[in-house]
């Protein structure tokens, strides 16, 4: 048994480095700012119309600089720059009223009372929305639609019943999560990324985010979904690698039958997402396992769709599953390497544990403390103190993750340091102590929306559609 401490993993921007998105972005600019980018961002909106105008506002004012929270930790609360050409993200937001499609209240009230329950209303909010971004799509083609809800159809479609979520999960978990999903599977066939707002971040709440890093977090996933590469990876230049995240997911109809989802990131954060196919579940076994011709299929054509969308193959290949790989996995996967003619191949579960690790005084461990039991099984503490922040900035008691390495020809701390690392490529949060890399989070995200599509309904392959 073995315990050390992994340093925080540097991030790439355009003129420098830093450990932190924000500050990163602020001092040396977005990390694409040399190669094609979004200097400018086109806009569509729908909503009602003191929703849109409520935002556009917002929007309007956020061109200047935003004071950061009194803090007495001024790196958690940093100050927003201002969306503009001139500082930090060096671009500008661009619409006119051609591009705002507003849908009246009196709408929404006729399908409230014309619904016979909640799923029949979510349904045709859905559908209302869907109009005007078909719409947007074949007559304005901006980069990305902001669909904006207000508080009383928010009321309206969910109630006022919540579910308390987990604190690393990405939208807070309500009813709302149905209708998120369903708009955001069924709006993909119009090939433009899609926002969901509340309006409510123009004046929020106590118990809401400060301005300035509703700012951050806004603007620094327009900026994605435009296909911007905000920050990314230190890259080392002598090997090209690629992260691979498999999951699966229950169909919508509760059933046993589950499916594969597989997505692959390099270091930049490009990369593609590919649906799988159904796999039966072992009487034995509670997990869902792929037979070897499905991990060798679902590898092998993200593999070439990765080809596609980036003109280059891995030299090293990180799997990241939720779950152990069974030997028909292993050598589907194995295969690919080989035919691919693959290097390295790094084959990796990462789950949740009820492990803890207690530190003397008031704060957990440190963010980046690896207990490693033996050379396959290790415990890292991707939530803990940051001593960037000064403070563990996390509401409950974190607990690390468990790391399981099946196979693997690069050292434990290097995969363990990719995973830390990993978590902070999720570009729907500039706070950057995510507790699972973005493999695993986007893989949940992904297969959660997937549901909503018909199996003859091909998904999107980029992230943007389903952050």
């Amino acid at each position: 048994m073995e315990i050390s401490l992994l340093q925080e993993p540097i991030l790439q921007f355009q003129n420098g480095e830093h450990i932190c998105p924000r500050t990163g972005i602020y001092k040396y600019g977005v990390a694409d700012f040399e190669n094609v980018r979004p200097d400018k961002i086109v806009l569509g909106f729908v909503g009602n119309s003191d929703s849109i105008g409520s935002l556009i506002s917002w929007i309007k004012s956020c061109k200047s600089h935003i004071e950061p929270k009194k803090s007495k930790q001024p790196n958690l609360f940093l100050n927003f720059p201002g969306f503009n050409d001139k500082i930090a993200f060096k671009s500008e937001i661009s619409y006119d009223e051609t591009y705002v499609r507003k849908i009246n209240n009196s709408i929404f009230e006729k399908a409230k009372k014309s619904s016979e329950d909640i799923d029949d209303l979510i349904i045709k909010a859905v559908d209302l929305f869907l109009t005007e971004i078909k719409f947007l799509s074949k007559n304005k083609n901006p980069d990305v639609i902001l669909c904006v809800l207000d508080e009383k159809f928010t009321n309206m479609i969910y109630g006022t019943k919540t579910v308390k979520a987990n604190e690393d999960d990405e939208d807070s978990l309500s009813v709302e999560i149905n209708f998120r999903r369903l708009l955001k599977a069924k709006a993909m066939e119009y090939n433009i990324p899609i926002q969901i707002v509340r309006d409510r971040i123009v004046k929020p709440s106590k118990e809401m985010q400060d301005q300035a890093t509703i700012a951050w977090n806004f603007f620094t996933a327009l900026y994605y979904k435009a296909s911007g590469t905000p920050w990314a990876l230190k890259r080392d230049a002598t090997n090209n690698t690629c992260f691979a995240g498999i999951s699966f997911y229950k169909s919508r109809d509760k059933s046993t039958t589950q499916t594969s989802v597989t997505q692959i990131f390099n270091e930049q954060g490009n990369g593609v997402i590919l649906r799988g196919t159904p796999v039966k579940e072992s009487k034995k076994d509670k997990q869902p396992h792929l037979s070897e011709q499905q991990a060798f299929d679902l590898l092998y054509n993200s593999l070439k769709e990765y080809y596609e969308a980036v003109k280059i193959y891995p030299q090293r290949l990180v799997i990241h599953k939720s779950s152990n790989y069974s030997e028909e996995e292993i050598e589907g996967f194995e295969r690919v390497a080989k035919e691919m003619n693959i290097n390295s191949l790094d084959l990796v579960t990462i789950m949740p544990t009820n492990l803890r690790l207690y530190r003397e005084g008031n704060y957990p461990p440190l963010r980046g403390t690896m207990l490693s039991l033996d050379k396959q099984r290790h415990f890292l503490y991707t939530r803990g103190f940051v001593d960037y922040y000064g403070t563990y900035p996390g509401r409950y008691i974190p607990s690390p993750i468990e790391i399981r390495l099946f196979s693997y020809d690069e050292s434990p701390e290097q995969i363990c340091n990719e995973i830390l690392a990993l978590t902070k490529m999720n570009w729907n949060n500039t706070q950057f102590d995510r507790k699972f890399p973005i493999t695993i989070d986007c893989s949940r995200n992904v297969g959660e929306i997937l549901k909503y599509l018909s199996e003859d309904q091909k998904p999107q392959i980029k992230y943007s559609f389903y952050m």
